[in-house]
Formats: structure tokens, C-alpha cells, sequence
């Protein structure tokens, strides 16, 4: 009865593992630093929420999608929120379009977990002082708004 329990134990974990995309097999702990760009270096800064749908978990799902879309170049900031469903994203439009993102999310962990729907088109940032967290707060608030 033991041995029965334990290897359920172990198959709910690899299961768990599994699905949020942790395998525990990486062997590289050290990855390459990408800066993200501020609000001021760019050339037309733009926040976009998309609601994201596949996640499972806040680690390994919503960390990911926001780790690896925070990689692509002219991001500025990637945040994914796991209780709301949403990621909210400040790129620069003249280096980066919404299918990229879109398509970051739909490859992370492998592809064909998660899926971005737009829920806020092209917020734009009316200053350069403007900060990366101002440009997040038009989004989420113009985001509750619409519920």
C-alpha cells in the first residue's frame, strides 16, 4: 500500500513538473542578461495587454511567458500576471509588432501550451517622461474598465 501511494506521489509531481514546463533536467543555470529598453530610448512605446490562456501555474507558466517575452528585443516590460490571466507588455512598435509577442507566448515551453489574445490594442505612451510602470497602470486600468 505504500509503495502504491509513493509512486502516486511521484506521478502527480512529474505530472506537475511537466505541465508548468520544469523539467529539472536544465543543466545551464546561467543564461544571457537581456536589458530591457526604458520608455524614453524608444521610438514609439506602446503597452499592449493580452489575455493568455494554457496557464497552469504562476512559476513555470506565467514566469516563463514573462522571462521569454522579456527577452525579445525592443521589449521594454514583459509582466504576466497569473491570477488575472493577463500579460501586459511595453515594446517599442518600431522594432517589435503584437504577432511577435503573440507568438513568443504561443512558443514558450516548447509551443502549443498557451495562447495570447489582444485585450488592449496599442496603448500609447503620451510623454517621454512617462515610466514603464505608468504605461502598465493606463493598461490595467483601461483593462478593469472593460470587465
Amino acid at each position: 500500500m505504500k509503495t502504491r501511494i509513493f509512486a502516486f506521489a511521484i506521478m502527480a509531481s512529474s505530472a506537475f513538473f511537466i505541465g508548468c514546463g520544469q523539467t529539472g533536467t536544465e543543466t545551464s543555470t546561467e543564461e544571457a542578461a537581456v536589458e530591457m529598453m526604458s520608455v524614453e530610448e524608444m521610438e514609439t512605446p506602446t503597452t499592449l495587454a493580452v489575455k493568455i490562456e494554457g496557464m497552469s501555474c504562476p512559476s513555470g507558466c506565467a514566469a516563463k511567458i514573462q522571462e521569454e517575452c522579456g527577452k525579445l528585443a525592443g521589449i521594454g516590460a514583459s509582466e504576466v500576471n497569473f491570477e488575472e490571466g493577463v500579460g501586459y507588455f511595453t515594446f517599442d512598435a518600431s522594432m517589435l509588432s503584437q504577432d511577435d509577442i503573440l507568438k513568443c507566448i504561443s512558443n514558450t515551453n516548447g509551443g502549443g501550451i498557451y495562447s495570447g489574445t489582444v485585450v488592449e490594442e496599442d496603448v500609447e505612451v503620451e510623454s517621454d517622461e512617462a515610466t514603464t510602470e505608468e504605461a502598465l497602470e493606463v493598461a490595467k486600468k483601461e483593462d478593469e474598465a472593460h470587465v
